[in-house]
């Protein structure tokens, strides 16, 4: 009489094999909120809406994966209102704001397998994005691009 083997001890290591790569490939770390240190650019001049800080982070976005390793050094400034509508953006609510839009912006970019000269550009406008409007606390006219000039509180990460 012939036996058939069962597949399922083979399948279940292909399983484990595919799971540990796509653990491998995905993005791992938080960036602090104190990485972002906003500095005053624009005075607010009352009793209008205005006045603007910006802080800027060099932030090396690095994806583990056996089969596409990527990295790419992002120059990143985020420029947020000092008071919009009614509202005052304390640094506070702007630290964790970019922290989080940055965290959630880089799990996205590593993902789409881009080039690294495209990583950045898109990173920026994911995070830009996600400030308007996804984060815990959105801020309405916030901006991320590269470096605009030079700022004394720039940062790096890691």
């Amino acid at each position: 009489m012939h036996m058939r083997r069962s597949s399922t001890p083979r399948g279940f290591v292909l399983f484990l094999a595919v799971l540990g790569a796509a653990h491998l490939a995905c993005v791992g770390g938080h960036i602090p909120p104190t990485m972002f240190e906003f500095e005053n650019i624009v005075p607010y001049t009352p009793p209008e809406p205005g006045g603007w800080k910006a802080a800027q982070v060099l932030i090396l976005l690095y994806r583990i994966s056996p089969a596409f390793p990527q990295s790419a050094t992002c120059d990143i400034e985020v420029g947020v209102p000092m008071m919009y509508g009614t509202t005052w953006v304390t640094d506070g609510a702007a630290q964790a704001a970019a922290a989080e839009a940055a965290d959630r912006a880089a799990r996205i970019v590593l993902r789409e397998h881009l080039p690294t000269a495209l990583a950045c550009q898109r990173f920026r406008e994911h995070m830009e994005r996600i400030m308007r409007s996804s984060v815990s606390v959105p801020i309405p006219g916030a901006r991320v691009s590269g470096f605009k000039g030079v700022l004394a509180s720039r940062k790096t990460f890691p």
